[in-house]
């Protein structure tokens, strides 16, 4: 009989890396717009780390086109709350303020989540969601 690892007992937490062309405006929408905390600033302002809770978002100045491209079609981080009307809620004025299309109301999704999204400046898609209680 084999023993079972418990990853819990090791795992203290983890980020996603995102590529991003302008760390200022980047971290004004973590930061200002969706109340994280910068945790960490290189001293040339080219990496970031932001968290909130359990979340950490690390985010990593660069010009490489390709990154933006993958980022803008397949990086999407879904961040689950308590309740994602009462978060949209309390950021809506802020929320309100950000460019045209960047922002996507409170709606239920087919797989039992409610949920709203916001795009940062570089296409990567922030879903804020809770489990639709059946």
């Amino acid at each position: 009989m084999t023993d079972t690892v418990r990853s819990e007992r090791f795992v203290q937490g983890a980020a996603t890396i995102v590529p991003v062309r302008d760390m200022a405006l980047t971290l004004a929408l973590y930061v200002d717009v969706l109340g994280f905390e910068t945790r960490e600033l290189s001293d040339d302002s080219k990496f970031g780390l932001v968290v909130c809770s359990e979340v950490a978002v690390m985010v990593l100045q660069s010009d490489d086109e390709a990154a933006f491209l993958a980022t803008l079609r397949s990086i999407s981080i879904h961040i689950w709350f308590d309740d994602a009307d009462d978060f949209y809620s309390a950021l809506r004025s802020k929320l309100d303020n950000l460019p045209q299309g960047r922002v996507r109301p409170p709606f239920e999704q087919t797989y039992g989540m409610r949920e709203f999204h916001v795009k940062g400046p570089d296409g990567c898609l922030l879903s804020f969601r809770k489990e639709i209680d059946s």
